[in-house]
């Protein structure tokens, strides 16, 4: 039975499936919770730019928009606590990225930890090591996202709320719940959303359907270059003990690497985008490389 405010109440004959999605983490930092500041939704929706944005976060939600914001001529600083960008990645990857995003005049800083956030029109982000706060028009919080559900509605449900929503293979909550998407944890991801939701319907019609089976979920952050994978990375596979072996392939030797050749960057890969007269792309690296290792034992 669920009730909605103004609209009365739907009792399900089936099953419940919840798919709320997830709601923006806000770190515990002095200040922060009094600042008008944005998450990623307000940072898309925005009718004109600012000046300058600070960016807390280097992850791929970060990462993206700091880097398209930059490219619309925004003076752009990016403040990660781990001492990588894009820490849940390949080091390779987060170096080549990092590189990428200074090339630009994007400020990085990664390993640094931010003690308290000002607002006084403008930003001021106090961080340690550097002696005067990084100061902006407007502040992006992009430190992660949790399962949009509260603790009462855990209850309603009767499950625990202290391990929070948890789903077996066949992606149940509990008896005649089910859960996809975001709010399952399993990978921040439309297509993930998409592989579960067959799975659900599969399981409430009754029909003999395979568990879940996350061992190979591809991802993509749309940096440019994009940052691609699937599956384990390499620190992952060897922390579960499996014995891996990676290579590595120049770029400019697949079809994307052709593409992006010098004196080609006017091809495909760009038409199909919104560029400002203002910036032009930056030149292409055979750095780009592509490392493959095992997706599990």
């Amino acid at each position: 039975r669920v009730e909605v405010p103004g609209q009365g109440t739907y009792v399900a004959r089936r099953g419940l499936v919840i798919s709320t999605g997830t709601v923006p983490t806000v770190p515990p930092i002095d200040g922060l919770a009094d600042t008008p500041y944005w998450t990623n939704r307000e940072a898309i929706a925005v009718a004109e730019l600012p000046a300058s944005l600070i960016v807390l976060g280097g992850g791929a939600i970060g990462l993206e928009i700091a880097q398209t914001y930059r490219r619309f001529g925004v003076e752009v600083s990016v403040v990660e606590a781990a001492d990588r960008l894009l820490p849940l990645e390949e080091p390779e990857s987060s170096a080549l990225i990092s590189d990428v995003l200074k090339g630009e005049g994007i400020a990085v800083h990664a390993g640094t930890k931010v003690t308290q956030v000002r607002h006084d029109g403008r930003f001021h982000v106090t961080v340690d090591g550097v002696d005067e706060p990084i100061s902006a028009e407007r502040l992006l919080v992009a430190t992660g996202r949790r399962p949009g559900l509260d603790r009462a509605t855990l209850e309603r449900i009767g499950v625990d709320p202290e391990p929070g929503l948890q789903v077996d293979q066949r992606l149940r909550v509990t008896d005649g719940v089910w859960a996809v998407g975001d709010v399952t944890a399993k990978g921040a991801f439309t297509h993930v959303a998409t592989y579960q939701a067959e799975l659900v319907v599969a399981d409430i019609l009754g029909r003999d359907h395979p568990g879940a089976d996350y061992r190979a979920v591809p991802r993509v952050t749309f940096t440019d270059p994009e940052v691609g994978a699937v599956g384990l990375t390499e620190i992952q596979a060897r922390e579960r003990g499996v014995r891996v072996i990676t290579g590595t392939a120049q770029v400019k030797s697949s079809a994307r690497g052709w593409l992006h050749k010098a004196g080609n960057e006017a091809s495909s890969s760009w038409s199909s985008t919104a560029t400002p007269t203002s910036w032009s792309a930056p030149p292409r690296s055979d750095r780009w490389v592509a490392k493959s290792s095992p997706l599990s034992p």
